[in-house]
């Protein structure tokens, strides 16, 4: 069985064992099949690697990767319902968010380890959730006017999760100094928001991003252009989103001939090159430093 299955196996097992309102466990069993569709369980493979990097005996790691997926599905449906997206009861949803994030929770805190290392892992994910939902709100709110004030709302919302599943691992491994994991899983879960922010933009049935009026940073370069453009308009509500819809493709146009998407996609590389220069400064297996490059390529 591969890494991906033998997670989504464990995770299906936690409910299996932990939830007991059969509506909601069958919800939350469905949930994690379509994630399955959906994901690589990146999250949970990077807690993986980061365990097995700095572990000197073997642990449960495929139970640390369940938990840290079951965290990161609570923050991905709850992000479905705020964004209206794919949704028909928002209530079993949000029922489904919260158990994910507890049973997470609750499978780190059971883990065979030193209660030290619990209570630091559990005490990281905690600051780590509130960093993103800070970041989340920011947002929401649209309340971004610059590339650095976008940057630092993307590092809340996503670097922080992925510093999460990164340093967890580790924290659970025994690893003591982890300001070095912090900094390049802050790094690529930037350029993860930015790789992501600019699939939103080609996907708009898919996504609602657009319709939010969320500003990311192509969408910030061309409210910035000296051009006047389908962006400035609708933006300042010249026009409303189904007069953008209609012009989706010209709107698109827009970006690429100004360059905002080429903008985008270099600061995306930006950013995983400055990864890539801090993983090559770990004290590990090059095997490990592999590893990590291939998931962030």
């Amino acid at each position: 069985m591969s890494e991906k299955g033998k997670i989504a196996k464990q995770m299906k097992e936690i409910v299996e064992l932990f939830m007991s309102e059969p509506q909601l466990k069958a919800h939350m069993l469905m949930a994690i099949e379509e994630h399955m569709k959906e994901s690589d369980l990146v999250f949970g493979r990077l807690a993986n690697l980061h365990h097995d990097m700095f572990s000197k005996q073997e642990y449960p790691f495929i139970y640390i990767a369940a938990a840290v997926e079951l965290i990161v599905l609570a923050g991905d449906l709850l992000d479905d319902v705020v964004d209206q997206d794919r949704l028909k009861d928002d209530a079993i949803t949000v029922h489904t968010a919260i158990g994910f994030l507890l049973l997470g929770q609750q499978v780190i805190a059971h883990l065979h380890i030193a209660d030290e290392k619990k209570l630091k892992a559990l005490s990281y994910v905690t600051s780590c959730l509130l960093q993103s939902v800070h970041g989340q709100q920011t947002d929401v709110a649209c309340n971004v006017q610059t590339e650095a004030e976008c940057i630092k709302m993307v590092e809340k919302k996503s670097g922080s999760l992925v510093a999460m599943v990164c340093v967890i691992g580790a924290l659970l491994a025994g690893k003591e100094d982890i300001a070095a994991i912090e900094t390049y899983a802050r790094y690529i879960g930037i350029a993860a928001q930015i790789d992501n922010d600019l699939d939103a933009l080609y996907n708009w049935d898919k996504k609602a991003d657009i319709q939010a009026k969320k500003k990311s940073l192509p969408i910030l370069y061309m409210l910035e252009s000296k051009h006047d453009n389908l962006w400035k308009q609708y933006f300042n509500n010249e026009i409303d989103y189904d007069e953008m819809y209609v012009q989706k493709e010209k709107a698109l146009q827009q970006m690429e001939q100004e360059g905002a998407i080429y903008y985008a996609k270099v600061m995306s590389q930006i950013y995983k090159e400055k990864a890539w220069q801090e993983i090559e400064k770990l004290d590990v297996d090059d095997k490990y430093k592999s590893a990590l490059k291939t998931m962030i390529l």
